[in-house]
C-alpha cells in the first residue's frame, strides 16, 4: 500500500500479493500490528486508512 499511496488495496489484493495462503482476518491482524509498531515510533501516526467495504490505503500527507 505504500508503493501506491492514495489507492485502495482490497483485502483480496493484499492476500494475493502476500504470495502465501492467508485469509482476510490475517490481513486485518497484520494491519493492526503494523499500526501499533508505527505508533511506538510516532504517536501521531495515521497513514494507514481503513476504507469501509473496500480495503486499506496509505494516506498521502
Amino acid at each position: 500500500i505504500v508503493k501506491h499511496q492514495g489507492h485502495v488495496k482490497s483485502r483480496q489484493q493484499l492476500m494475493d500479493e502476500s504470495q502465501m495462503v492467508v485469509d482476510d482476518t490475517t490481513i486485518t491482524s497484520h494491519i493492526k500490528r503494523i499500526r501499533k509498531k508505527f505508533i511506538i515510533i510516532d504517536t501521531q501516526f495515521d497513514y494507514i486508512e481503513t476504507v469501509y467495504g473496500m480495503g486499506y490505503r496509505w494516506k498521502q500527507h
